[in-house]
Protein backbone atom coordinates (compact mmCIF):
# COMPACT_ATOMS: atom_id res chain seq x y z
CA UNK A 1 0.00 0.00 0.00
CA UNK A 2 1.20 3.49 -0.93
CA UNK A 3 1.02 6.40 1.47
CA UNK A 4 -2.23 8.55 0.41
CA UNK A 5 -0.35 12.16 0.99
CA UNK A 6 0.26 15.50 -0.89
CA UNK A 7 -2.92 16.27 -2.75
CA UNK A 8 -5.31 15.63 0.36
CA UNK A 9 -5.53 17.18 3.69
CA UNK A 10 -5.19 13.76 5.47
CA UNK A 11 -2.44 10.73 4.89
CA UNK A 12 -4.01 7.21 5.12
CA UNK A 13 -1.79 4.52 5.77
CA UNK A 14 -2.34 0.34 6.59
CA UNK A 15 -1.54 -1.23 10.00
CA UNK A 16 -2.14 -4.76 11.49
CA UNK A 17 -2.80 -5.23 15.33
CA UNK A 18 -0.23 -6.95 17.28
CA UNK A 19 -1.46 -5.99 20.60
CA UNK A 20 -4.61 -5.22 22.36
CA UNK A 21 -3.58 -2.89 25.80
CA UNK A 22 -5.29 -1.97 28.58
CA UNK A 23 -7.09 1.24 28.68
CA UNK A 24 -8.89 1.34 25.27
CA UNK A 25 -5.56 1.38 23.49
CA UNK A 26 -3.64 -1.14 20.76
CA UNK A 27 -0.59 -1.62 19.90
CA UNK A 28 -0.58 -1.68 15.78
CA UNK A 29 2.72 -2.44 13.35
CA UNK A 30 3.00 -0.42 10.27
CA UNK A 31 5.60 -1.95 7.43
CA UNK A 32 8.25 0.84 7.04
CA UNK A 33 8.43 -0.24 3.39
CA UNK A 34 4.72 1.07 3.12
CA UNK A 35 4.65 4.07 5.55
CA UNK A 36 8.17 4.84 3.04
CA UNK A 37 6.31 4.41 -0.25
CA UNK A 38 5.99 7.66 -1.23
CA UNK A 39 8.99 9.11 0.40
CA UNK A 40 11.94 11.04 -1.63
CA UNK A 41 14.82 9.44 0.55
CA UNK A 42 13.46 5.58 0.01
CA UNK A 43 16.27 4.73 -2.27
CA UNK A 44 18.84 6.07 0.71
CA UNK A 45 17.33 4.72 3.43
CA UNK A 46 16.73 1.09 1.78
CA UNK A 47 20.77 1.41 1.24
CA UNK A 48 21.30 2.14 5.05
CA UNK A 49 18.69 -1.15 5.80
CA UNK A 50 16.54 0.88 7.22
CA UNK A 51 13.14 0.63 5.23
CA UNK A 52 12.70 -2.80 5.63
CA UNK A 53 11.75 -2.47 9.34
CA UNK A 54 7.77 -2.20 10.57
CA UNK A 55 7.86 0.40 13.44
CA UNK A 56 4.63 0.21 16.01
CA UNK A 57 2.40 2.82 17.15
CA UNK A 58 0.23 2.18 20.43
CA UNK A 59 -3.15 4.12 19.06
CA UNK A 60 -6.69 4.80 20.93
CA UNK A 61 -8.86 1.74 20.00
CA UNK A 62 -12.06 3.45 18.91
CA UNK A 63 -13.39 1.05 16.98
CA UNK A 64 -12.94 -1.96 18.73
CA UNK A 65 -10.58 -3.67 16.85
CA UNK A 66 -8.88 -7.03 17.75
CA UNK A 67 -5.25 -8.32 17.49
CA UNK A 68 -4.82 -9.35 13.84
CA UNK A 69 -7.01 -7.32 11.87
CA UNK A 70 -6.06 -4.83 9.15
CA UNK A 71 -6.52 -1.11 10.44
CA UNK A 72 -6.46 2.41 8.45
CA UNK A 73 -4.99 5.09 10.05
CA UNK A 74 -5.12 8.65 9.70
CA UNK A 75 -2.92 11.73 10.24
CA UNK A 76 -3.98 14.84 8.88
CA UNK A 77 -1.27 16.81 6.48
CA UNK A 78 -0.95 19.59 9.10
CA UNK A 79 0.24 17.19 11.85
CA UNK A 80 2.63 15.73 9.79
CA UNK A 81 3.89 19.31 8.65
CA UNK A 82 4.29 20.58 12.55
CA UNK A 83 6.03 17.35 13.05
CA UNK A 84 8.49 17.65 10.95
CA UNK A 85 8.98 21.40 12.27
CA UNK A 86 9.44 20.25 15.58
CA UNK A 87 12.30 17.77 14.96
CA UNK A 88 13.96 19.27 11.92
CA UNK A 89 13.40 23.10 11.14
CA UNK A 90 13.59 24.15 14.96
CA UNK A 91 16.92 22.51 15.92
CA UNK A 92 18.25 23.73 12.45
CA UNK A 93 17.14 27.05 13.31
CA UNK A 94 18.86 27.69 16.46
CA UNK A 95 22.38 25.65 15.44
CA UNK A 96 22.18 28.55 12.83
CA UNK A 97 21.40 31.25 14.74
CA UNK A 98 23.14 30.80 17.66
CA UNK A 99 26.63 30.07 15.57
CA UNK A 100 25.79 32.93 14.12
CA UNK A 101 25.29 34.97 17.19
CA UNK A 102 28.50 33.25 18.68
CA UNK A 103 30.40 34.36 15.63
CA UNK A 104 29.49 38.44 16.54
CA UNK A 105 29.91 38.27 20.41
CA UNK A 106 33.32 35.70 20.08
CA UNK A 107 35.29 39.10 20.15
CA UNK A 108 33.93 40.12 23.09
CA UNK A 109 34.93 36.83 24.92
CA UNK A 110 38.42 37.01 23.17
CA UNK A 111 37.74 34.21 21.08
CA UNK A 112 38.20 33.76 17.03
CA UNK A 113 35.02 34.17 15.53
CA UNK A 114 35.08 30.29 14.51
CA UNK A 115 35.46 29.02 17.67
CA UNK A 116 32.83 31.43 18.82
CA UNK A 117 30.31 29.90 15.53
CA UNK A 118 31.45 26.27 16.45
CA UNK A 119 30.21 26.86 20.35
CA UNK A 120 27.50 28.69 19.63
CA UNK A 121 26.79 25.45 16.95
CA UNK A 122 26.78 22.96 19.52
CA UNK A 123 24.93 25.19 22.11
CA UNK A 124 22.19 25.57 19.64
CA UNK A 125 22.07 22.62 18.48
CA UNK A 126 21.49 21.48 21.91
CA UNK A 127 18.84 24.05 22.69
CA UNK A 128 16.82 23.06 19.09
CA UNK A 129 16.83 19.11 20.27
CA UNK A 130 16.11 20.00 24.19
CA UNK A 131 13.05 22.49 23.11
CA UNK A 132 11.95 20.05 20.23
CA UNK A 133 11.86 17.53 22.69
CA UNK A 134 9.78 19.45 24.73
CA UNK A 135 7.20 20.82 22.09
CA UNK A 136 7.03 16.80 21.17
CA UNK A 137 6.10 15.94 24.44
CA UNK A 138 3.07 18.93 24.64
CA UNK A 139 2.33 18.42 20.88
CA UNK A 140 1.61 14.53 21.83
CA UNK A 141 -1.01 15.68 24.71
CA UNK A 142 -2.46 17.95 21.94
CA UNK A 143 -4.51 14.36 20.79
CA UNK A 144 -5.63 16.09 17.19
CA UNK A 145 -1.79 15.54 16.09
CA UNK A 146 -1.79 11.70 16.80
CA UNK A 147 -2.39 9.00 14.55
CA UNK A 148 -6.36 7.61 14.57
CA UNK A 149 -7.79 4.27 13.78
CA UNK A 150 -10.61 5.45 11.31
CA UNK A 151 -11.56 2.21 10.05
CA UNK A 152 -10.87 -1.80 10.34
CA UNK A 153 -10.40 -3.26 6.76
CA UNK A 154 -12.27 -6.28 5.75
CA UNK A 155 -10.49 -9.76 5.35
CA UNK A 156 -9.19 -10.37 2.12
CA UNK A 157 -10.18 -13.28 0.47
Amino acid sequence: MITLCGMTSVCHETATVTQVLPQNKVQVVVQRNEACGSCSAKGACQSLGGQTKDFFLVLENRLGASVGQKVRITLSDAAVIQASAILYLLPALLLIGVALAGSLLAPSLQLTSDTGAMLGAVVGLGLGFTASYFLAKRAEKNRQNIPAITEIMADEI
